[in-house]
């Protein structure tokens, strides 16, 4: 019987796997109806209006007095933010957005629309006054930021996946921070910043490890793995379901590349696992319930003595193809 069990759980591997997927995402995903939004969805939504309208201003020929929607849902998504929650950097962003489309009409020579009018009154001059508000809006094109393109040439082909790594050099906080703080300016959608790293060592590393599938050999050389998940409260449409993999593929190429400035070797390690160890990890309680694992990354300074795989790459011109 264990071994017919076992054939009908090979057979519907695929559909229990997908099962459980559709469910985590329809559990925490945040539909634009939903009266009932916590924090994480509340900044999500302000995070991508706000982003919404400083594309806008941003198109080549910007439209006058446009937004009307996504102004509105701005603005009454941070009135219920700001009676729930302290002001902080996300509401400011909002109340930027605000300032910012207000600037450019100004400047245009144009009046403002009445339904603009009616959004700004709902915000105090102190809050537009805020020094964050300043950080939201258009900047400069420069092209002059390209003049070190040799440089970063060296600096890409320079990064090899690292598996002999010296365990007895620590990393300090204060440099992880630094890494961090480059590593967030990775793109996502409509801006919405939904990823997030988990770090680990010791016990917590090794179980976390326990549940990977690419780390046999020197999982022993592992110091640090860092776990990166994006939060499924950022997302309000189903069309929406891959895009946590998405964001937090391009964010994780960051955080390697932020990693790699700072002479920190790492090895991405992938999360191809069933249900059952995903929401064993979960049970773990390492990570938010509302967080979707897209990889997880062994880190550390490098053994100067060790060697790393070449892993050379195909022909150029097998991937990509012009259409233009």
């Amino acid at each position: 019987m264990k071994w017919f069990y076992r054939k009908i759980f090979s057979f519907f591997h695929l559909e229990l796997n997908s099962i459980y997927d559709y469910v985590r995402f329809k559990k925490y995903y945040s539909l634009p109806s939903n009266n009932n939004k916590d924090k994480k969805k509340l900044e999500a939504w302000i995070l991508q209006d706000k982003h919404r309208i400083e594309k806008g201003l941003s198109l080549p020929k910007p439209r006058f007095f446009f937004g009307e929607e996504p102004l509105g849902r701005l603005a009454k998504n941070m009135e219920q933010y700001s009676k729930v929650y302290e002001k902080d950097c996300v509401f400011y962003f909002g109340i930027g957005a605000i300032k910012a489309y207000e600037i450019f009409h100004l400047e245009s020579g144009k009046n403002l629309p009445s339904f603009f009018l009616l959004i700004k009154g709902k915000f105090s001059a102190d809050d537009f006054n805020h020094q964050s508000t300043n950080l939201v809006g258009l900047g400069k094109i420069n092209g002059d930021n390209l003049k070190d393109k040799e440089f970063f040439n060296d600096f890409v082909l320079s990064r090899h996946s690292c598996r002999n790594f010296d365990i007895e050099k620590k990393i300090s906080k204060d440099i992880i921070n630094s890494i961090m703080k480059l590593s967030i300016k990775a793109p996502s959608v409509c801006n919405r910043q939904h990823w997030h790293v988990h770090y680990f060592s010791g016990e917590d590393k090794l179980k976390i490890l326990a549940l990977q599938n690419g780390n046999a050999g020197f999982a022993d050389n592992i110091p640090y793995i860092a776990v990166i998940t994006s939060d499924l409260r950022s997302f309000y449409s189903a069309d929406e379901r891959n895009q946590p993999f998405v964001d937090g593929g391009i964010f994780a190429m960051n955080l390697m590349y932020s990693m790699h400035s700072f002479g920190i070797s790492s090895c991405p390690l992938n999360w191809c696992n069933s249900f059952v160890t995903d929401n064993r990890f979960h049970k773990l309680g390492f990570s938010r319930e509302t967080d979707t694992v897209v990889m997880l990354l062994a880190f550390g300074y490098p053994n100067k003595k060790g060697y790393f795989a070449k892993s050379p790459r195909m022909a150029v011109e097998t991937f990509y193809s012009l259409n233009f």
